[in-house]
């Protein structure tokens, strides 16, 4: 692909002074920019005042007016504290910034009030405004800010003045306000128009600010097909890639425009509100079961189908022909889909949508229907697997007759179901991958089965997925195996980490450690105490020092002080043979590379000859390295305190789990800062046991999942569906996902995210249903 890469910007301390001035500017001004906001929102009432159709509207409309004109002045005075919070808060957690409706859970829905589901809807529309109002110039100027950061290419999260954060702090503002909730919301959407002319003529000022200021904005990182990546800079039409007007999908409509499925009827639905007995359905109508026999297990229901023109069944003829089964099942789906589009269709989906059970269990069929096709619908699922989760469909819209609030419980069998097909798909990165032959044929050979089955509630679906689970318990087990022994590896290190730590301060604070050189009392405080260490959790009788690996510490910073040992070279001579045989053995018995202690031993040998030589008049200590002093403000001459960050793995442990120690790669961008905290410190990336991610190995992607944290979240450990483990330290982790060799495949799982879809329509649908 071709792309225009873009000059950079100036030096980023000159950017971010300026970046840093327009904030101080935006706050300094934030009374005055809310003033305008309450004013235009005033003169909007009063409009909407004048051109009110009825009493009780032009009363509502006078009563609004009347109390934001008496409580503007508070609201002014408190918005500039507003927006500073909203900003600090901002800036400290860099959330991603989203063009989405609003951010609500379908899990949540059921611990929500009315009340709360309105300020949802209120601040979903608010949203809405803002985005249209500032579509344009907030590209450019995420673009400009973005440059003034320092920042290598566009992050709009990282851009403190982003329309969330104003809107933030003006609903904090409305919310302090002391009157009827009517009128709060009778306020917002004026307020919130009136905030977005605001925001964009604000936008236009800083952006010229900033070009004035010669900061030119960076492009937006994009990826090719070949790993490279190439910048590129904002569209002529203002539009950076990606981040154009969002297109909202329209949500599909239930069958009658009364029983749109909104966020508040989601919501009752989920508590049960309108969970009706069903009436008992018309002698005329006919039986869902008999005519789906009808339709589709007769004689020459199915036509002859081609094999898919994809890679899978070259490579799986083994299952073709299940696949060419299943495929025919879908078939079966598009004839129900259009039996159920045409109109006055009282058979197959029509006659399940038409039941004459009331509107919650409409809803109930509503929300299945949109949850099997975001599923089926998702990118991350391999094309048969989507086919197979639609085969489900009319199973699951039966459930929702004689169980209507089947999707509102996790612990559902059906949901499980759904839940543990979906989540075990994605081990699986193309349809050549090993091992997916089986898992499809055990899909469709034990769960296939449902397509076709009557169903009157949850018992089918909680024996097909013990069937399923027996199936795959084998491979599991095998996964499992590989995947304790690297967490029984991984454990111990960081058990070992954390103990060294200790006796390094334990060591650190003897008096002669500031009387040898920094070889060798670097050595005591990172090798020898893993030693030590691993010598104390191996020691099943609890001696205090197993080994006697804390005695050869005094020993050796004896024998490594010449000015001492000269006085007592007999001594010194019967006890080198001893120490350099228990430092051998102690290294051994973590594995330590040799190569890693071979300079502490050139100099120990040296530090024993001079020993043995006359001393000089005046003989001076041996060159030490300049060493920091350390943070406790004790002399210059004492080591510092290794940091304690990460667990050393030794190599046995390395072998174990797939310990990853790599060079990054130099044709990757560069990383960026915002994976630390303010101490330097590595954060951990929002990852949750079950992540899915796209890992490149040796050259090659792998598909693996996150399978363990360490309590400390030092070490992560990646599992693959054959059992293979990757593990790596937190630094590595961050710089994996910020150069582009890790990509995060779900954050989410497949059936939560089809379920916040359906939130979503519903959304969309109260939106649409009180403008």
């Amino acid at each position: 692909m071709d792309a225009k890469h873009v000059t950079p910007s100036p030096p980023a301390d000159l950017g971010t002074a300026l970046h840093q001035r327009l904030i101080h500017d935006v706050l300094t001004d934030s009374r005055h920019f809310m003033e305008h906001i309450a004013e235009a929102a005033r003169q909007s009432l009063r409009a909407r005042e004048d051109m009110a159709r009825t009493a009780g509207e032009h009363q509502a409309m006078l009563e609004a007016r009347q109390r934001l004109s008496q409580l503007a002045p508070v609201m002014c005075e408190r918005y500039p504290t507003a927006l500073r919070n909203a900003l600090d808060q901002a800036i400290a957690q860099k959330q991603k910034s989203t063009r989405a409706l609003s951010s609500i859970h379908f899990d949540d829905l059921e611990l929500m009030d009315e009340t709360q589901i309105s300020e949802s809807v209120e601040r979903a529309r608010a949203q809405q405004m803002l985005a249209a109002a500032v579509d344009g110039p907030q590209a450019d100027f995420d673009a400009l800010m973005s440059a003034a950061q320092g920042l290598t290419t566009v992050r709009p999260e990282h851009n403190p003045l982003r329309p969330e954060v104003f809107l933030q702090a003006l609903q904090s503002v409305v919310a302090q306000m002391q009157t009827t909730n009517q009128v709060r919301h009778d306020w917002m959407g004026h307020l919130a128009q009136a905030l977005g002319s605001e925001l964009r003529k604000l936008y236009l000022a800083l952006i010229e600010r900033l070009r004035q200021g010669d900061v030119r904005p960076v492009g937006f990182a994009m990826r090719q097909s070949n790993g490279k990546y190439v910048y590129l800079a904002p569209s002529e039409g203002n539009i950076a890639p990606g981040f154009g007007p969002e297109k909202e999908e329209d949500a599909p409509q239930a069958a009658q425009a009364d029983a749109r499925l909104t966020l508040d009827r989601l919501r009752r639905l989920l508590l049960g509100e309108l969970t009706e007995a069903p009436a008992p359905a018309p002698a005329a109508q006919e039986d869902f079961a008999e005519r789906f026999s009808r339709e589709f297990e007769g004689p020459g229901a199915f036509p002859a189908l081609e094999p898919p023109s994809t890679d899978f069944a070259a490579t799986v003829p083994a299952a073709f022909e299940a696949l060419q089964e299943m495929n025919q099942v879908d078939h079966m789906m598009q004839r129900l889909g259009e039996q159920r589009a045409q109109p006055g269709g009282a058979a197959g989906y029509a006659a399940l949508r038409q039941h004459p059970g009331g509107l919650g269990q409409a809803l109930s069929m509503e929300v299945v229907a949109l949850m099997v096709d975001n599923i089926a619908r998702d990118e991350r699922l391999l094309w048969p697997v989507q086919q197979f989760i639609r085969t489900l469909e009319p199973a699951l819209l039966q459930l929702a007759l004689a169980d209507p609030r089947f999707f509102s419980h996790k612990d559902h069998p059906a949901r499980r179901l759904l839940q543990e097909i979906t989540n075990r798909s994605l081990a699986f990165p193309h349809t050549k991958a090993s091992g997916f032959d089986s898992f499809m044929q055990s899909l469709l050979q034990i769960a296939g089965s449902l397509a076709t089955a009557d169903i009157d509630g949850q018992a089918p679906f909680e024996r097909i997925l013990e069937e399923l689970k027996a199936a795959w318990a084998e491979s599991e087990q095998a996964r499992e195996r590989e995947r304790q022994r690297a967490i029984e590896a991984l454990q111990h290190a960081e058990q070992r980490h954390l103990l060294a730590a200790q006796m390094s301060r334990e060591i650190w604070l003897l008096p002669q450690m500031d009387k040898v050189p920094g070889e060798i009392s670097r050595f005591l405080l990172g090798p020898w105490v893993k030693v030590m260490a691993q010598a104390r959790l191996t020691d099943p009788t609890g001696n205090a020092d197993p080994g006697r690996y804390r005695e050869t510490v005094d020993a050796l910073l004896w024998s490594a002080q010449p000015e001492l040992t000269r006085a007592n070279t007999s001594q010194l001579a019967r006890l080198v043979p001893k120490l350099l045989s228990k430092l051998r053995e102690g290294l051994a018995s973590i594995d330590y590379p040799p190569a890693q202690t071979h300079a502490f031993f050139d100099l120990l040998m040296q530090l024993h000859q001079e020993a043995f030589r006359p001393a000089p008049a005046a003989a001076p200590r041996p060159p030490q390295p300049t060493l920091p002093p350390a943070a406790t403000g004790t002399a210059p001459s004492r080591p510092a305190l290794p940091p304690d960050d990460e667990p050393w793995i030794a190599p046995s442990e390395a072998k174990e789990s797939g310990f990853m120690d790599v060079a990054p790669d130099p044709q990757a961008p560069p990383a960026t800062n915002d994976t630390n905290d303010t101490d330097g410190a590595p954060k951990a990336p929002p990852l949750d046991i079950g992540t899915w991610v796209n890992l490149r190995v040796n050259g090659q992607w792998e598909r693996m999942q996150l399978s363990w944290i360490g309590p400390h979240n030092t070490l992560f450990l990646f599992t693959g569906a054959s059992g293979r483990t990757q593990s790596m330290p937190l630094r590595l982790l961050n710089r994996l996902i910020e150069q582009g060799t890790m990509h995060v495949l779900t954050q989410q799982t497949v059936v939560d995210s089809a379920l916040d879809a359906v939130a979503q329509a519903a959304m969309r649908n109260s939106l649409d249903s009180t403008r």
